[in-house]
């Protein structure tokens, strides 16, 4: 899905906002930059806006307090979410091109390859803010039927992020990184809460033993970033359905990426309170994985 399935519905929102009488509407069509054709055939479907209309229209309505795609994120939780179907969200460098496949998000993701999906809009706004051509999808998830891997926030969660962020690949075949590859594989998804890509340096300093599992570990949960569902089998990408794909605005990644700075300088100062607060306990690496000399 490469078009943007709401622009019109979004538009139809603008203009009852802001248009309370006809005068309105010619001050509303400067803004958007967009003649009043080009305004009725892009709200009609007639015609597909191009980037620069986009950001427009987009730019307008969250520079106005408009948050369009977190209104189409909560209309989206009403209306789909029921037992056992989850609806989420994916944040894309670009679009998804043709179909979704479990092979191509890299080894160095949490959990490997698969496809990856959070619980909120705000997680995916986040993790792609930074991407000049970035856009969002929200999109339902069915669990049933399917075999679920679940990690919380434990020892066990932290040393299957560093076991599949090839941090660790000595510890492979240590009886408890065998034990979580085994419950990963046999699985249909994997459901554990997301590492914060900007913490890695408190793993590397995990893995050169410079710290214990426990002052890791409580580094690595200070993030809110919330669960990920990590798509792992053909089975899995068969209950997955993409029902919106959103246009994510520059004003709007401003946002994020400031709610983003927000979270990192907090987990930063949560990860140096760590050191100090659990200084002397927990174990090394080598004393939980067992030493491989």
């Amino acid at each position: 899905m490469e078009n943007f399935n709401n622009i019109s519905q979004h538009l139809e929102i603008i203009e009852d906002i802001f248009v309370q009488k006809p005068e309105d509407f010619e001050w509303l069509l400067a803004k958007l930059d967009l003649s009043e054709e080009e305004f009725e055939a892009i709200k009609s479907g007639e015609l597909e806006p191009d980037k620069m209309q986009l950001e427009n229209i987009y730019n307008f309505a969250y520079n106005s307090g408009l948050f369009l795609n977190e209104i189409q994120w909560q209309d989206r939780l009403d209306e789909f979410r029921k037992e056992n179907e989850v609806v989420a969200t994916h944040g894309s460098r670009t679009n998804i091109k043709g179909n979704i496949r479990v092979d191509v998000s890299g080894e160095s993701n949490d959990f490997g390859n698969g496809f990856y999906i959070g619980e909120d809009i705000s997680q995916a706004g986040m993790w792609v803010g930074e991407e000049p051509n970035s856009s969002l999808y929200i999109l339902t998830f069915d669990e049933n039927g399917l075999v679920k891997a679940q990690f919380n926030v434990s020892v066990d969660w932290m040393l299957a992020v560093c076991y599949y962020r090839n941090q660790i690949p000595e510890y492979a075949n240590s009886e408890q990184i065998l034990r979580i590859r085994e419950k990963v594989d046999n699985c249909d998804y994997v459901y554990a809460p997301i590492a914060d890509n900007k913490l890695f340096e408190v793993i590397d300093a995990f893995v050169a033993e410079e710290i214990t599992d426990l002052q890791c570990l409580y580094a690595l949960s200070a993030t809110h970033l919330g669960y990920q569902y990590v798509l792992k089998t053909e089975r899995a990408l068969e209950n997955l359905d993409i029902i919106d794909h959103l246009y994510f605005c520059s004003v709007e990644k401003s946002l994020y990426n400031k709610e983003s700075d927000v979270e990192n300088n907090t987990s930063l100062h949560k990860a140096f309170i760590a050191k100090k607060r659990y200084k002397d306990q927990g174990q090394y690496i080598s004393e939980l994985l067992g030493d491989n000399e």
